[in-house]
């Protein structure tokens, strides 16, 4: 199958003439590249329509000799410290004599792609159009992966110690995690038509009813990894603050504690700093002060702390 990145109007008439099924894939077209495209491939206007307007959501539009679909892959970001995957929005053409990819980003695996395809020879080309399909969904494993090891590395950080800017990224992680699912799901519920529509299109050899079905299952697992994370950061968000509470008690129990002990020193200092006569002209030296002063505050607390030291296991 030959790949071309480029209208070349003169190659794409000699591979129409002669029936070779080719790809064209377009990264960021013009406006006047476009219209030439579609007047040469006989692209259906309300199709042009929606590539000349990206931001469309998941959807398969089927024409006479020709289906659009609008599939979305993604990639891990590299710059954006808020967002750990970018969705990139790809729209593909398929007839029974090309596969033509249009997207406004960059995407390295179906730049890969070219070199792979460029010499396969195979009497199937809905198995050509599934190779395109299944490295745009496969590219979503690594975005799970990247997902997951920030699930990870937060879980750890929450059970070492709770802090109030991890729960902001569990939102933010949450809030992106349940976009990916929404889009995939959209995407998976689009794919059951879209491949019915590819394998009835005149003028495209089919192969096995796997190829396409096989796309239609990762995207069914993809869709349930991300259900999976967001139930996965919905816990974790309990588990912060559960974790919050149980530093709070640990430090309210530390003051109950403390404040026991400030209690009986209070109530020994109170009675002794009493104005009775008894107490103002007999307790008058060092020997007393000892006795009654350090002693009355000092057996107390260790009665106190051996006591909370031996329930520690029940109380705290």
């Amino acid at each position: 199958m030959e790949v071309l990145t480029e209208v070349d109007e003169r190659r794409i008439a000699s591979l129409l003439e002669h029936d070779e099924f080719f790809w064209l894939d377009l990264h960021a077209p013009g406006a006047d590249a476009l219209d030439r495209i579609g007047g040469m491939l006989g692209l259906h206007p309300m199709a042009m329509e929606d590539t000349r307007e990206f931001g469309q959501r998941p959807k398969v539009d089927s024409y006479e000799s020709q289906v659009l679909i609008v599939f979305y892959t993604a990639r891990v970001s590299e710059t954006d410290e808020q967002r750990v995957a970018v969705p990139l929005e790809v729209h593909v053409y398929v007839s029974g004599d090309f596969v033509v990819t249009v997207r406004q980003e960059d995407c390295d695996l179906l730049d890969d792609l070219h070199g792979a395809l460029m010499p396969e020879v195979t009497e199937s080309e809905d198995y050509l159009v599934y190779r395109i399909l299944d490295t745009l969904t496969d590219a979503w494993y690594p975005v799970i992966e990247a997902i997951e090891r920030e699930v990870d590395s937060l879980e750890a950080g929450v059970f070492a110690r709770a802090r109030r800017e991890q729960i902001s990224r569990i939102y933010l992680l949450r809030q992106e995690v349940r976009e990916h699912h929404r889009l995939l799901g959209d995407q998976r519920d689009h794919f059951v038509p879209a491949a019915e529509a590819i394998r009835n299109l005149a003028g495209l050899s089919r192969g096995a009813k796997e190829y396409l079905r096989d796309v239609g299952d990762h995207l069914a697992q993809v869709t349930g990894e991300f259900q999976r994370q967001y139930e996965d950061l919905m816990s974790l968000a309990q588990t912060y603050f559960s974790a919050n509470a149980d530093r709070l008690n640990g430090t309210a129990t530390k003051l109950t504690v403390v404040g026991t002990l400030f209690v009986v020193w209070t109530l020994v200092t109170g009675f002794f700093g009493q104005n009775f006569g008894w107490l103002v002209k007999s307790i008058d030296s060092r020997h007393d002060f000892l006795i009654y002063g350090v002693g009355g505050l000092l057996v107390p607390t260790v009665v106190l702390l051996s006591v909370f030291w031996v329930k520690r296991r029940d109380w705290f």
